[in-house]
């Protein structure tokens, strides 16, 4: 039911985070609190964003996932 899926929750603050991933038989709990500063979270109209496993990091670090952006990634096809 849970496998595979990483939960984020913050507070009104935006300083502190929970993580939660369920792992066999229970949930693993990961819980940060920053003493000074703020995450920058994810806006939206949405309650539920889905966020890859490098924009979970980003946002751990500190980062702001809306200025963020990868490379473009490219395809090519090879043509005989």
């Amino acid at each position: 039911m849970f496998e595979g899926a990483l939960y984020a929750f913050t507070n009104r603050r935006r300083d502190k985070i929970k993580l939660l991933y369920w792992e066999d038989n229970g949930f693993v709990l990961y819980y940060k609190s920053l003493a000074e500063e703020k995450f920058h979270w994810p806006g939206g109209e949405e309650e539920l964003v889905s966020l890859t496993g490098q924009q979970i990091n980003w946002l751990l670090d500190g980062y702001n996932l809306s200025a963020m952006k990868g490379h473009k990634k490219l395809h090519y096809e090879a043509t005989f």
